[in-house]
């Protein structure tokens, strides 16, 4: 089975990829450039699986993958939870004095910047994905420069670590949505991913958001983003708890249908408890 992933080996989606698939035979993993790229193939049918970061638990909401969602005919059918641990990593023989550069992807930065605050002479260097930016320095092999990375990428290009754990959050973690084609997935369970328009009128995403309350879903997510064409137009990712839905699924789809001008299921799976941290 293909499974599409961002990065190289090393990157946080191989690491998630790998810990989901464990053991599953058959797995051959493909790295890409893009998410454009992945999402193209996924609904080209060239893979039969891909993992999508979706979410953050430090920074949030990662519009830039949700926005390629839409009007796609894939679906998430799972989700996973995975801790993400970054380590300040440099050449060999690096002391963390002489650091001038630090690569990461933008995103990872984003994650340490209390940690690179203590470093104001330290330049933050946004790279296409961590694993990369662990590579690049390898291959630089200069003593001013360090990577952010998770451990498997650092021990993968042969670099050692500098600072170990310097995420903001000690419990940073990222959601990935694990998606098919819409073709070749059963949708099910008590988690439900939308993403949907109102009408541009007083009240129409409050009347939505009634419907919710009144069927007894529990409102996990909302996040509005731009709609393509329409400028200063608004579409609303959201995702819902059905466990104590008082109606049939067809009950509460029949009646969100009324109020919105349009919907795109974006999955349905068994919601995932989140990971206790100490």
């Amino acid at each position: 089975m293909k499974v599409g992933y961002l990065g190289v080996p090393g990157s946080n989606s191989e690491v998630a990829l790998q810990n989901e698939c464990h053991g599953m035979p058959d797995i051959e993993a493909m790295g890409y450039t893009t998410f454009p790229e992945l999402i193209s193939d996924l609904v080209e049918k060239k893979l039969e699986m891909a993992l999508i970061p979706v979410e953050n638990s430090t920074t949030g909401f990662i519009a830039r993958t949700a926005d390629l969602f839409r009007n796609k005919p894939i679906v998430a059918v799972a989700d996973r939870y995975e801790p993400i641990d970054y380590t300040l990593f440099g050449v060999p023989g690096t002391d963390l004095s002489t650091i001038t550069e630090v690569y990461s992807h933008p995103e990872a930065l984003s994650q340490c910047e209390v940690f690179l605050a203590q470093f104001p002479e330290m330049k933050e260097m946004p790279f296409a994905d961590t694993a990369k930016s662990a590579a690049y320095v390898k291959k630089q092999n200069s003593p001013q420069m360090a990577a952010i990375a998770n451990p498997r990428a650092g021990k993968l290009y042969g670099l050692e670590p500098l600072a170990m754990g310097i995420q903001t959050e000690k419990s940073n973690t990222t959601r990935f949505y694990i998606m098919k084609h819409a073709d070749a997935a059963i949708l099910k369970g008590n988690q439900l991913s939308l993403y949907l328009e109102v009408r541009h009128e007083p009240g129409a995403l409050s009347k939505l958001l009634q419907i919710f309350g009144i069927l007894n879903c529990n409102l996990l997510s909302l996040n509005a983003r731009p709609i393509p064409g329409q400028p200063f137009a608004y579409g609303f990712f959201l995702e819902l708890d059905m466990t104590d839905m008082s109606v049939a699924f067809d009950v509460l789809w029949q009646t969100v249908l009324q109020a919105v001008t349009y919907i795109q299921i974006l999955g349905r799976f068994e919601r995932t408890n989140h990971i206790e941290y100490n």
